[in-house]
C-alpha cells in the first residue's frame, strides 16, 4: 500500500478522531463513504491477519463450535420450508445461508472467506471452490446443499425472468422431497449463474420487490447486516418444522326421518303463510 494511501487513511483518522488501529467493517465503510477511498485501499486496510497470525473471520463471534454452521443451516432451512414464509424473505434466507457457507471457518464445513473475498467471489472462483464445501447426513444441515439452492436462484434469475424467480421462491425448500439424492449430488437445474464467470455477483442485493441485481454483489454494510441476522438466528430458540396434521375423518351423514321431514315442511309452510300475510298488508 503506497504512502499516499496511508496518508489518506491517517488524515481521515485524525479528522474524525478514529484510532488508526480500529479497522472493523463499520469504520472502513464510513471511511470509504466519507473519504471516497477506492475498493483497493479499503481491501488493503482490512485486518486480514490478527496479532496471533490467524486471518480474521467474518463469521459471527461467539459461535465457534464445530457444529455452528450446520445448526444455522438447519434453522434457516426450517424458515425456508415454512409455507408461511413470504417469498422475498425466502430469497433472503437462501442468500444468507449461501453467505454462511462462504464465511464459516473450514473446520465447520465452510470456505473461511473474509467479507471482501466473499463479495468479490466470481462464478469461476465459486465453481473451483464448491468441492471444498462440507456435507452433512441431513440435507437441511448440508453446506453444499445450501450453496446449490442459492445457485439455483441465481441461475433462474440469469437465464429466465423475475416471474420465474418469484415462482421458484414461492415453493418452500429445505428438503429432498421425492429425490433420494441430496441437492448437491444432483446437477445444477440452471447453470446460467456461471455465464459471467469473472463478474463478482454471487451475493447480489435484493430490493423490496424481490428483484436481484445481476451485475454485482451487495454493499459491505449490507453483508454486515446479513451476518448480524446469522448471529440472531444462531441465538434464537430452536424452531421445529411444521408438522402436517392428519386429515380428519368426515362426520357421519345423518339422514332425516320421515317424521322430521314432515315437521320441517310444515314449519316452512307456516313461515311462507306469515310472509304472504305481511306482504298483503302493503298492497
Amino acid at each position: 500500500m503506497g504512502t499516499e494511501f496511508l496518508d489518506l487513511w491517517e488524515d481521515w483518522c485524525a479528522v474524525t478522531g478514529t484510532s488508526p488501529g480500529c479497522r472493523d467493517d463499520a469504520v472502513l465503510t464510513r471511511f470509504a463513504r466519507q473519504a471516497g477511498a477506492s475498493r483497493r485501499l479499503v481491501h488493503a486496510l482490512e485486518p486480514h491477519v490478527t496479532d496471533r497470525g490467524h486471518r480474521e473471520t467474518a463469521w459471527p463471534r461467539g459461535h465457534d463450535d464445530p457444529g455452528a454452521l450446520r445448526r444455522l443451516l438447519h434453522r434457516g432451512s426450517v424458515l425456508d420450508g415454512d409455507p408461511g414464509t413470504f417469498w422475498i424473505d425466502r430469497l433472503r434466507v437462501r442468500r444468507m445461508l449461501f453467505a454462511a457457507t462462504l464465511l464459516a471457518p473450514v473446520s465447520m464445513g465452510g470456505l473461511g472467506l473474509t467479507r471482501g473475498q466473499a463479495l468479490g467471489l466470481t462464478p469461476a472462483g465459486c465453481q473451483e471452490m464448491r468441492a471444498l464445501l462440507g456435507t452433512a447426513v441431513q440435507e437441511s444441515s448440508c453446506p453444499a446443499c445450501a450453496a446449490w439452492s442459492w445457485l439455483e436462484v441465481l441461475g433462474t434469475n440469469a437465464g429466465w425472468s423475475a416471474a420465474m424467480v418469484r415462482s421458484l421462491a414461492k415453493r418452500p425448500g429445505g428438503a429432498a422431497g421425492k429425490h433420494a439424492l441430496h441437492r448437491h449430488e444432483r446437477n445444477d437445474p440452471d447453470t446460467g449463474w456461471g455465464d459471467w464467470e469473472d463478474c463478482p455477483n454471487l451475493l447480489p442485493g435484493i430490493d423490496r420487490w424481490g428483484y436481484l441485481n445481476r451485475y454485482g454483489s451487495m454493499h459491505r454494510s449490507s453483508l454486515s447486516r446479513v451476518i448480524a441476522v446469522m448471529a440472531l438466528l444462531l441465538e434464537a430458540p430452536v424452531r421445529q418444522p411444521l408438522q402436517t396434521l392428519p386429515a380428519l375423518e368426515p362426520p357421519a351423514i345423518r339422514h332425516v326421518t320421515a317424521e322430521e321431514e314432515a315437521a320441517i315442511l310444515a314449519r316452512a309452510d307456516e313461515l311462507n303463510a306469515r310472509v304472504a300475510a305481511l306482504l298483503a298488508e302493503f298492497e
